[in-house]
């Protein structure tokens, strides 16, 4: 069960109006990939970059139609381009959409560089990630897209971090996606000390979790307490999807399998499987076409809202739609808007190169 998400009171405080959509032209073959765009999150005090992908059809001009929306996360090292660039995201939306194995979504690629998708503590942390994510990022792109705004039609999956961050975001805020994968998550299980882990991923923690790492601090922050605390109410957690490779990083492996069980042991449904294949691109690449169709089978399809153009806003929040045109206070683009939309007997849409 869902219920339609509310902003904070901080990114609720005051509504700005934003340009029209004027993000793509539509085409009924192709999905457009929008690279590099960036606002200004309140959370981290500076933009947030982010990529996305508008499914085909997808026209800026019209408000009537709006889209499910999945959230892809990267992994350590990786960027907001990494699920275009290196996952092939466009081809396979493209393919899984014209097939009927995935709905017409918006799919959002944020960059949340190296901080493990959590909100560090302190000033010398690595970054306020997670509420930058969950709030000022869902907000903003309800607003400045085609969104259903309800939690029933959004998902969120990840690879390595990624999956770290979309499993304790799923299940610590159900009630915002309906579904959740992880590939290769980087779920560690049993952490005591720091001696628990060798001295390179140490170093990769970097301060996302204390100035120095501190077990207390990671383990209030990992997927298992998140598990933990959601455990007694089964029928409200998300739709899981968890994937390794047979050769992938031990620890990691390890650490999958374990919380497989433990997800099972608590009656929370996951679809988990061991793949051929390390902790890599190829094996990434593979899952992702098996990861978005899971998705896409429990997400809520997109809706017209109307015929004729004219949605009222009460219409829009009987339907559980943001309201159009609307961004809170401090939720301001910070890269230049792309071009107007263009007649659709000419689309340009940009197209990604693996």
């Amino acid at each position: 069960m869902t219920r339609r998400r509310e902003p904070t009171a901080a990114v609720a405080a005051v509504l700005l109006c934003v340009p029209a959509f004027a993000d793509a032209t539509p085409s009924s073959q192709e999905g457009t990939v929008l690279r590099g765009a960036s606002f200004r999150s309140i959370a981290l005090g500076r933009p947030l970059q982010y990529s996305l992908y508008l499914p085909p059809g997808y026209d800026a001009r019209d408000e009537t139609r709006r889209y499910p929306t999945i959230y892809l996360l990267h992994g350590y090292g990786g960027t907001d381009v990494s699920w275009i660039d290196s996952g092939f995201l466009k081809e396979t939306a493209d393919r899984l959409i014209a097939e009927g194995a995935l709905p017409p979504s918006i799919i959002v690629m944020p960059f949340a560089q190296t901080g493990w998708y959590v909100d560090s503590a302190g000033s010398d942390g690595a970054g306020r990630w997670q509420t930058a994510i969950v709030d000022d990022l869902i907000t903003y792109v309800d607003a400045r897209y085609h969104t259903v705004s309800e939690g029933g039609s959004r998902a969120i999956a990840g690879l390595s971090m990624g999956g770290y961050g979309a499993l304790r975001f799923a299940l610590m805020q159900p009630d915002e996606f309906v579904a959740a994968a992880s590939l290769s998550g980087a779920i560690f299980a049993d952490v005591k000390s720091a001696a628990d882990f060798p001295e390179f991923q140490l170093a990769l923690f970097g301060r996302s979790f204390g100035k120095t790492f501190d077990p207390e601090v990671f383990n209030a922050d990992s997927p298992w307490r998140s598990l933990a605390e959601n455990a007694g109410n089964p029928s409200e957690a998300p739709a899981l999807y968890m994937n390794v490779g047979d050769r992938d990083i031990p620890i990691l492996a390890a650490g999958n399998a374990k919380f497989v069980e433990a997800l099972k042991a608590a009656g929370i449904s996951v679809t988990f499987s061991v793949s051929p294949g390390g902790h890599d691109w190829k094996l990434w690449a593979e899952q992702t076409p098996k990861m978005l169709a899971f998705l896409g089978a429990r997400l809520k399809r997109g809706a017209t809202v109307a015929q004729d153009g004219s949605v009222s806003d009460a219409t829009r929040v009987a339907a559980g739609l943001s309201t159009p045109h609307t961004l809170a206070a401090g939720l301001g683009e910070t890269a230049p808007p792309p071009p107007p939309a263009q007649p659709p007997a000419a689309p340009k849409p940009i197209v990604a190169r693996p």
